[in-house]
């Protein structure tokens, strides 16, 4: 008998009782193979695990979204993770940039469609932005989840929610995370901070969300995106990317503090986070089978009582050039993977359109277009292209000017 109980003490399910327990998952609606194998291995650790909910944070269904088709959803995600009886949990999720390629409010309103409910009601998106708070055992784990495309600013964003969507979400963030007294504050965006993956930086969450989450008592931020999994620390930060639940990873891009990468993975899987005391919590990286790759301890952190001096920005590992937002033509473009130029009017465009669309819905003209493998984002030129061929899959560098002026006599 003592060896039953031995046993039952020992065992990740109970485990889990005693513990916060969530598996994270992004850039997995790839329709392929691989997501399908990444959902097995998913649906193996929850077993083991018995997680409070499973965060999708992003890139839920390639190439753009719901489409405006929610069966979409049911097709690329229902039917993928639902027979899985392991899967059949809360589902926190947020939506990526490709969600947003069409109108992402398909996804928010699949959490009370037919189709949804008929299933267990277990996707969950209630806003794009929400927290949801998790506890175990006298513990207290409040978790925030962002839209970071919302944060970027996109057209099609602006149109859908309004131009105050941005600064609402902020508001919002900023003050919960200030009044929440849970033990554990944690953040989770599509977006990543810093990132040894294709994409890199994302230089307005570093200016903006960074400083914030640092002041705030947030130990830990999670993203995706980038089609790894990664572990940067810098600086009593701990930047965790879970982006390769079915994607495929593409170059490195090394932007991320010298010396900052603990861990880094291309292939495909997730990552678990478990939270069963006040002061350490582990990332757990693991294969699309569900084999352990990696652990990390994160260490909690406490509010600031007074912002401290500003530092200077840390040196990347990569040597390539990380230019920052800057208007072009007194217009500040939006849906903008990467600026290419210090001027702010060529950049790696975040969209399905073609480059004259991109350029003409920001009320300026395209005056050249190029084209680069799918597997590089690194502002590299490839074939010059007219300005109306349309993108696949956030493949076109585009350069915008001031439209003509016509002047009548």
């Amino acid at each position: 008998m003592a060896k039953f109980w031995r046993f039952l003490l020992l065992s990740p399910a109970a485990v889990a009782q005693q513990c916060v327990e969530l598996l994270i998952i992004g850039d997995y609606g790839t329709r392929n193979h691989n997501q399908a194998a990444v959902a097995q291995g998913l649906a193996k650790l929850a077993g083991e695990r018995q997680p409070q909910a499973v965060a999708a944070i992003g890139d839920n269904i390639y190439p753009d979204g719901a489409a405006f088709n929610p069966y979409t959803i049911t097709r690329w995600w229902g039917d993928v993770y639902m027979p899985h009886a392991e899967l059949q949990r809360p589902w926190h999720v947020i939506t990526g940039n490709h969600d947003w390629w069409t109108d992402a409010l398909y996804e928010r309103a699949y959490t009370g469609c037919a189709a949804n409910q008929e299933k267990g009601g277990h996707w969950q998106l209630p806003h794009f932005w929400y927290k949801k708070s998790y506890t175990a055992k006298g513990l207290t784990v409040d978790a925030f989840y962002i839209d970071t495309q919302i944060w970027k600013g996109s057209p099609i964003v602006d149109s859908k929610l309004g131009p105050g969507a941005r600064e609402e979400q902020k508001q919002w963030l900023f003050s919960g995370l200030a009044e929440s007294t849970a033990d554990w504050r944690i953040v989770l965006g599509h977006h990543p901070v810093y990132s040894a993956g294709n994409h890199g930086v994302t230089e307005v969450l570093l200016s903006e969300l960074d400083p914030k989450l640092r002041e705030l008592g947030v130990p830990v931020y999670f993203a995706g995106h980038d089609h790894s999994k990664q572990v940067i620390y810098w600086e009593g930060m701990s930047y965790v990317i879970s982006g390769s639940g079915g994607a495929t990873a593409r170059a490195r891009s090394n932007q991320y503090p010298e010396g900052s990468l603990m861990h880094y993975f291309p292939d495909n899987g997730f990552v678990g986070l478990s939270v069963c005391n006040k002061q350490k919590a582990t990332v757990t990286i693991y294969s699309s089978g569900g084999d352990v790759q990696a652990t990390w301890k994160v260490r909690n952190a406490q509010k600031q009582t007074q912002r401290g001096a500003v530092k200077p920005q840390p040196r990347l590992q990569s040597k390539t050039a990380v230019y920052k937002a800057a208007a072009c033509h007194e217009v500040q473009l939006k849906s903008v993977e990467k600026w290419c130029s210090a001027d702010g009017c060529k950049v790696l465009a975040d969209s399905s359109g073609s480059c004259a669309d991109f350029c003409g819905e920001q009320t300026l003209r395209c005056s050249r277009a190029w084209a680069q493998p799918e597997e590089e984002q690194d502002c590299t030129e490839g074939a010059l292209l007219p300005c109306d061929v349309k993108a696949t899959n956030s493949s076109l560098i585009c350069e915008c000017a001031a439209t003509t002026a016509t002047f009548l006599p």
